[in-house]
């Protein structure tokens, strides 16, 4: 696996320079979103949405499709004059996603139009940081050597719960690891296909949203990241909204239950405490169901009809609901996406749907704006290999690979 050498912190080359450059970059990245999010459409098309001359997008795609970032569809039959040639985005090229869970991390080889081509998990229940990067580049190394083939890997992206500093690639703080400070660069450099992208798991998810999912039908929406980690993201005229620190969208301790559950933070009845996936486990072994030692084991169990373990599962959508009913009053979002194990049973997601009408300020209207996101069980690494394809798409000629650069 043959690694380009930049920075993890800045990504690609970034553009500063000549003014001519500049404006080559923004024009090539235009075309490249616009051909992402219209396919099938010609140069002269490009050019009259963009408001592009002709020459200047034939010379653009011309270079995508060098690089292998766009490709020629066939020219449709029986037209008149010159053959009209459609375009949409190169199926060569390949990104890297890993999801750093809490005990588990899933890594995917990923195609710019959102296919996973290729994963794996690697368990790491109680290790540190250091031991974990190592498992999950071995494996990382292994699926591209079994997979990749000579196909271009153009680079990472990282995803992981809790609060993460993207521009310094640091992990401040994942709870449900038990991680701090841990500074990515440092474990990273050299060892995966560069540019390296770290973010938390609730844009990572927001992101692959606006690329291949709700996103292609609104820009202004809420997500929601229910699993071991608990998360959220407001998405806001398609940009993702971080905050001034990089907290943004901490709902881990919202209060939705009476109950005295004890959380971390030290009150009690947080959403993390009543509705993660450890949560839920812990939940339907106290309700006699002794072989649920994980959230796989209760959604086998519901899957089979299981009442407890329905129940389980109907409750702790509920408490979600509660949170959803105030991020929707706070933010009055045109949807309320949710992503996670919730999404996995969409048979009891009527109870989450129930509970934000009952308590949401527009009721019944609110309960209308929930969806589910994805259910694929390698999502997280799906949703971290999109903020690496958002970085193509942004600049595609600092991740156009010139020909014979090609990782074996």
């Amino acid at each position: 696996m043959q690694i380009r050498e930049q920075d993890p912190g800045t990504g690609p080359r970034n553009g500063r320079g000549h003014r001519g450059d500049d404006l080559r970059r923004l024009n090539t990245a235009a075309v490249m979103k616009h051909v992402f999010g219209h396919p099938g459409l010609s140069r002269s098309e490009i050019a009259a949405h963009l408001g592009l001359s002709a020459a200047s997008v034939t010379n653009i795609t011309s270079t995508l499709l060098e690089s292998g970032l766009l490709r020629a569809l066939p020219s449709p039959t029986g037209a008149q004059g010159r053959p009209r040639v459609p375009l949409e985005i190169g199926t060569s090229a390949l990104v890297l996603g890993i999801h750093l869970g809490p005990r588990t991390a899933g890594v995917v080889l990923m195609g710019l139009d959102g296919v996973g081509h290729a994963s794996v998990l690697v368990p790491h229940a109680g290790m540190g940081p250091a031991e974990t990067i190592d498992r999950v580049v071995a494996a990382a190394h292994r699926l591209v050597a079994d997979h990749a083939r000579d196909r271009p890997l153009l680079g990472t992206g990282i995803a992981t719960g809790g609060i993460v500093d993207r521009h310094a690639a640091v992990i401040i703080d994942n709870p449900g690891a038990g991680w701090r400070n841990v500074r990515m660069t440092e474990l990273l450099r050299g060892r995966l296909p560069s540019p390296v992208i770290v973010d938390n798991n609730a844009r990572a998810a927001a992101q692959s949203e606006l690329l291949y999912g709700h996103g292609q039908r609104t820009s202004d929406f809420v997500l929601m990241v229910i699993t071991a980690d608990i998360g959220s993201v407001m998405v806001d005229d398609g940009r993702i909204r971080a905050g001034f620190s990089q907290t943004a969208g901490q709902i881990a301790h919202l209060r939705v239950s009476d109950r005295p559950v004890p959380c971390s933070c030290g009150k009690t009845g947080c959403l993390a405490v009543m509705a993660s996936d450890d949560a839920v486990a812990a939940e339907a072994r106290d309700r006699g169901l002794g072989g649920a030692q994980n959230i796989d084991h209760v959604l086998e169990l519901a899957g089979a009809q299981d009442p407890v373990a329905i129940e389980v599962l109907e409750q702790r959508n509920r408490y979600v609901g509660r949170a959803a009913s105030q991020l929707i009053d706070i933010h009055d979002p045109e949807l309320l996406v949710v992503a996670g194990t919730p999404a996995e049973t969409p048979a009891v997601f009527a109870a989450l749907v129930a509970e934000v009408a009952r308590r949401a300020h527009a009721g019944s209207g609110a309960a209308g704006r929930v969806v589910l996101s994805s259910d694929h069980v390698f999502s997280l690494s799906l949703f971290a290999a999109s903020t690496m394809v958002d970085a193509v798409l942004n600049d595609p000629l600092g991740h156009a690979l010139p020909e014979g650069l090609l990782n074996p």
